[in-house]
Order: structure tokens, then sequence, then C-alpha cells
């Protein structure tokens, strides 16, 4: 969804010439914070109707069951390795973080929510790390915020039905 166009040769070499790219100051660092967390909330907003998990963590799912069950936060990187051995893919068991886990459902919305908090978190990422934000950094954080317009807006137009189909009624 935010695939990254080719870049012209000549905005390669003016990356290239300024390798710390524009700088950010505290106060414009949390703007964008506080509107990376709305758009966030938006697409959480989205698994939440459609009946995923909306907390941030990591998920797993049984091979029996539509369901993801959090792993929980205070497991070690060990332990959640531990849990994987103890169920390998193989067997149907799932694990994802919580942007992934609608980044292969059927529901467009859940796709189009799943990318958009796979997007904040790069971008959370680099203010975190102190990363230098690029050109194409700027470029996502304006598709987000496009994308952020039409998700809320789509989301003041939604009803509270939801539709089955008819053999499922």
């Amino acid at each position: 969804m935010f695939r990254r166009p080719p870049r012209p040769r000549r905005a390669v070499e003016e990356a290239d010439s300024n390798p710390v790219g524009p700088s950010l100051t505290p106060d414009t660092s949390d703007d964008l914070r506080v509107l990376l967390d709305e758009v966030d909330a938006a697409a959480r907003a989205v698994y939440a109707f459609h009946g995923l998990p909306s907390i941030p963590g990591h998920y797993r799912q049984a091979p029996d069951s539509d369901a993801w069950e959090p792993l929980g936060a205070a497991l070690s990187p060990a332990e959640k390795w531990a849990l994987l051995d103890q169920h390998p893919l193989n067997q149907g068991w799932r694990y994802a973080s919580l942007e992934q886990l609608g980044q292969r459902s059927t529901i467009p919305d859940v796709r189009y929510a799943s990318a958009l908090m796979s997007a904040c978190q790069g971008l959370r990422l680099r203010l975190e790390t102190g990363m230098a934000l690029s050109a194409q950094d700027l470029a996502d954080a304006i598709r987000l915020g496009a994308a952020w317009r039409r998700l809320t807006e789509a989301g003041q137009s939604r009803s509270d039905l939801i539709f089955t189909a008819p053999d499922e009624g």
C-alpha cells in the first residue's frame, strides 16, 4: 500500500549529499507523534469493529479458532520463542503483532487498517531512535494523513448494522 516509487537520479544524489535529512524540533516531533496516535487509533477502531484485538502487542491464534489471544507483555523474548517451539507454524498456530493481524484479511478495510498501523509504526521507530526523516518518510506521512481522512470519513458514514450472507442469518 505504501510502496515507495523509484526516485529520480537527481533526488538520490541530493539525498546522498544531505545524509542528515530534515531535522525535527521537540515541538514538531511531539506534534507528529500526536498525529500518528490519531491515525493509529482510527485504524485500531476498524479492527475492533471487525472483531479483532485493538490493543498493541503480540498475539497467537490456535489452529481450531478464529480468535487471537494476547501473548502477554510480560513474556521475555526467550519465552516467546519457547511458545513458537511448542506450537510450530506447520501445526496451524499463527503468531503476529497487532499491526500484522489484518494483513491477510478478506475484508479490505481491515487490510487497509493493518497497512496504516504498520506505516505509523515505521515512522514512530524513526522518531524514537533519532534517525533523520527522509523525504520518503515525509511522503509516507502525507499519505497517512490522506488515508486517515478517508478512514475517519468512512467511519462517520458507517452504520452499526452488520450484514451477513443469507445462509448465515
